[in-house]
């Protein structure tokens, strides 16, 4: 099919294609795996390198001498299942040799410059509903709950408004964690009726890379040692950036105020329809940050309900969270597995939404945060169970996939 397609041509595929990939958060392994099947397809072969920075590309025609080595300098981006089930679908027909070189490449090129599926307020206001739906998990107070969806709101409109507006993005953990704080404890000193921890939390909670520490792991447990380390100490640096926010933004308002606040750690536990009905909240959330097609809905809420409610049930009849985290990411696998074999279209899509309410990121912070309150032993014990967690993870998905494997690479 496309033997009468030059060799550049071939390799400026593939280039774009690694390139989008990377873009829209596609681990190491996955991509890497992904490039590999399409140049198998395209007479070539094709060795792939890939970290969070650094896409190398190296390729030799089958039938020919030629040999090309494209390096390119990348940045993380931000996940885009649409995107990425957009790409998959490419993929999947330059495999099958139903479309023309030329045609696929300029498609991607265009997805590249794509903007996200929904406005910049809309964005916002999926942050105030992530806070929202967090701050009823953790057992936040009714002010709690209105001061955290309030928190999320200012942290969406920083991120979707603000961070190209003057240039903040390497900066945007520290400030939008750093305003969080300064406000709650502000605020606090005024009406002391709620834990001001919780509200910090869930108004950031979007921010801390819970996913980006899983995702790591799992390219760890997959020899991608590189790239997983990478990701790891890149996912620990916004973590520190974090915390040190929130840490710094308390002692300006204690500075400002003169007065230290007595912390409350009361919590409330709320009946499960009402964390059911939070659970719809989360999943649409999450539809509009993660850029997922409405047509999507269903299948993300399915996949926040099995992981949600697995987690839960294993919870009532063991003591271990860690064995629940465990079923519940499994389960999750397997749906994403379903879903990848019989709906033919990428696992990614299922398994992202499913176990973000899983990953061990607000453990990470407040770990961080204990060091920093000088409860060195308790932080470190915490940040301990971060590990386990999301080792937690990935072994739930592996077993997952050797069970159900998905017979796709998305």
């Amino acid at each position: 099919m496309y033997d009468n397609d030059s060799f550049e041509d071939k390799v400026k595929f593939l280039s774009s294609l690694g390139l989008a990939l990377h873009k829209y958060g596609l681990a190491a392994h996955n991509l890497e795996r992904v490039i590999s099947n399409v140049a198998d397809s395209l007479g070539l072969y094709t060795e792939v390198f890939s970290t969070p920075n650094i896409l190398l590309l190296c390729s030799k025609c089958v039938k020919t001498t030629e040999a090309s080595q494209v390096v390119r300098r990348v940045t993380p981006g931000n996940i885009n299942l649409e995107l990425l089930e957009k790409i998959d679908h490419i993929g999947d027909m330059v495999i099958a040799g139903e479309v023309a070189l030329a045609d696929v490449t300029l498609e991607l090129e265009q997805i590249l410059q794509e903007k996200p599926l929904y406005s910049r307020l809309l964005r916002s206001f999926a942050h105030s509903f992530i806070a929202f739906t967090i701050s009823i998990f953790f057992g936040a107070s009714v002010l709690g709950i209105i001061l955290s969806s309030s928190g999320g709101f200012i942290v969406g409109v920083i991120c979707a408004y603000l961070t190209k507006i003057f240039k903040i993005s390497r900066f945007l953990e520290f400030i939008v964690a750093f305003i969080i704080s300064f406000l709650s404890h502000s605020l606090f000193h005024f009406i002391p009726h709620f834990n001001t921890n919780l509200v910090n939390i869930s108004s950031i909670i979007f921010l801390v890379p819970g996913v980006s520490l899983t995702i790591a792991l799992a390219e760890l447990a997959n020899e991608n040692l590189v790239s997983g380390t990478a990701r790891f100490m890149g996912a620990m640096m916004n973590l520190f950036k974090l915390v040190f926010g929130l840490v710094i933004g308390t002692y300006a308002a204690e500075f400002l105020l003169g007065l230290s606040p007595t912390y409350t750690s009361v919590t409330y536990s709320y009946p499960y329809w009402i964390q059911g009905l939070a659970l719809i909240v989360i999943t649409a959330a999450y539809t509009i940050l993660m850029n997922v097609k409405k047509a999507n809905i269903k299948w993300i809420f399915t996949a926040a309900c099995f992981g949600f409610f697995s987690y839960r049930l294993i919870l009532l009849y063991s003591q271990y969270p860690f064995l629940s985290t465990f079923f519940a990411a499994f389960v999750v696998s397997l749906l994403g597995s379903f879903y990848a074999r019989f709906i033919k279209k990428p696992a990614i899509t299922v398994l992202l939404p499913g176990i973000t309410l899983l990953v061990p990121g607000s453990m990470g912070l407040k770990s961080l945060s204990l060091v920093l309150a000088e409860d060195t032993l308790l932080g470190m014990n915490t940040l301990i169970k971060v590990f386990f967690t999301g080792i937690a993870i990935v072994a739930g998905l592996l077993l997952g996939n050797i069970i159900l494997p998905p017979k796709r690479n998305l």
